[in-house]
C-alpha cells in the first residue's frame, strides 16, 4: 500500500497525483497517490461524515427515547443530518466506494469513542485505545 495508511487510493487519482509528484507535492508513490491537498480533504470528509452519522443517529435515538412532540423534532433533525451524511462520502477524491467505506469504518469507531467521552463521560480503557488504533490503522 502506498500513500498515507488512512487514505483510500485508487488509479483514478493516480494521473492527477503523478503530475503533482513532479513537484514533490504528492503523498506516496506517483503510481498510486494523493496530493497533500487531496489527503487533507479526504481526512476532513472522514471526520465530517463521522460527525454527521454519529450526531444524526444520536438525535434519532434521543427522539425515539424521549417521545412526544420534542422527541419528534429530534427524529426529524437527526434524519435530515443522516441524509447529509449519505452525500458526504461522494466528495472523496477516490472513486473506489468500497475502499472509502472500509477506511471510514476505522474513523467511525474512533469518532464514536470520542463522542462517548465528550457527551457520555465515558472513560476508555486500554482495550478501547488499542481497538481504536487497530481499526484506524487497518
Amino acid at each position: 500500500m502506498t500513500g498515507l495508511p488512512f487514505m483510500p487510493l485508487d488509479h483514478t487519482v493516480a494521473a492527477t497525483a503523478a503530475a503533482a509528484d513532479d513537484d514533490n507535492d504528492a503523498v506516496g508513490s506517483a503510481q498510486n497517490s494523493l496530493t497533500w491537498k487531496e489527503a487533507a480533504l479526504s481526512l476532513f470528509l472522514f471526520i465530517l461524515a463521522g460527525i454527521c452519522e454519529i450526531g444524526g443517529g444520536y438525535l434519532v435515538w434521543r427522539g425515539v427515547k424521549q417521545r412526544g412532540s420534542s422527541g419528534f423534532l429530534f427524529v426529524v433533525m437527526g434524519s435530515a443530518i443522516l441524509i447529509v451524511y449519505g452525500f458526504v462520502p461522494t466528495f472523496q477524491p477516490s472513486d473506489n466506494f468500497g475502499r472509502v467505506y472500509a477506511v471510514y469504518g476505522g474513523f467511525f469507531i474512533v469518532l464514536s469513542y470520542c463522542w462517548t467521552v465528550l457527551f457520555d463521560h465515558f472513560v476508555p480503557d486500554t482495550g478501547d485505545y488499542l481497538g481504536g488504533c487497530i481499526a484506524l490503522v487497518g
